[in-house]
Order: C-alpha cells, then structure tokens, then sequence
C-alpha cells in the first residue's frame, strides 16, 4: 500500500513537472512570434495616422491603477477604414492623433508607435518562462529517481 501512494506521489511530480514544461514551450513560442510580428511591423510596416474615437479604463484590482484604453480609428492605404483596441499609457483625449505602424497584409495587427518594440518585457517574460521550464525539468527528474 505504501508503494502505490510512494508511485502516485511520483506520478503527480511528473505530471506536474511535464505541465510546466509544456506550458513553458507554448508560451515563450507565442511571446516569440508576437515579438517577431511588432518588430517586423516597425520596420517593414507602413505609417499612418489614427484618430482616438473613444477610450475606457479597464478597472484594477488589489490596489493597482485600472488600463487605460483607446479605441482607434485609421484608413489604410487600401481605402479600409479600421478600429483597434490599443492599452496606452495614460489617457487620450476624443480626437486625438496616434502615429500608428502596420502591415498591409494584416492593417488590423497595427502598433502603436510610441509604445515601441517591446524587447525588454520580452526578454524578461522569456527569462520567467525559462525559469518555468527549468522547474518542470526538475520536478520530473525528481519523480524518475
């Protein structure tokens, strides 16, 4: 009896430990791709100027201050007229201009310009999900011995 709870303690280290793993992979490839996809969209995308049409504040919990949010409106080179939903900084007034970037293959991808390419909450997202990974890699060595 003792063997079989010794052997389920193991499995559920194992199970566990492959979770974080997998979950670890999924997510920095995702991170990965949607760094990759803003970088490509600043240097390879088109500029062109949007209008705030309306903004919200996204309410915070646990003593954090609530996201602001814009939603923008921009013509692409195409004719198309198109709305995004962008979290700023700070809030924006009815009717002011954004610089935007964006690709002519997906206008509805656009980025912000002043928010930049993002590389240092990146990098810092990927060293936590290496952290995840590392730990996964642990528990399910740990359940194998």
């Amino acid at each position: 009896m003792e063997f079989l709870r010794e052997g389920g303690h193991r499995l559920l280290l194992g199970s566990v430990g492959l979770l974080a793993i997998s979950v670890s992979v999924a997510l920095a490839v995702r991170t990965c791709s949607r760094w990759l996809l803003v970088r490509k969209t600043f240097n390879e995308g088109l500029p062109t100027e949007g209008r705030v049409l309306d903004a919200y504040v996204l309410p915070g919990d646990q003593g954090r201050a609530g996201l602001q949010h814009a939603i923008v409106g921009f013509r692409a080179t195409d004719g198309r007229e198109y709305r995004l939903d962008i979290d700023t900084d700070r809030r924006r007034p009815l009717g002011a201009q954004m610089r935007l970037r964006y690709l002519p293959s997906s206008p509805e991808r656009a980025v912000l310009v002043e928010a930049g390419r993002g590389t240092v909450r990146t990098v810092l997202t990927l060293l936590f999900l290496v952290g995840l990974g590392v730990v996964g890699v642990f528990l399910t060595v740990l359940s194998l011995l």
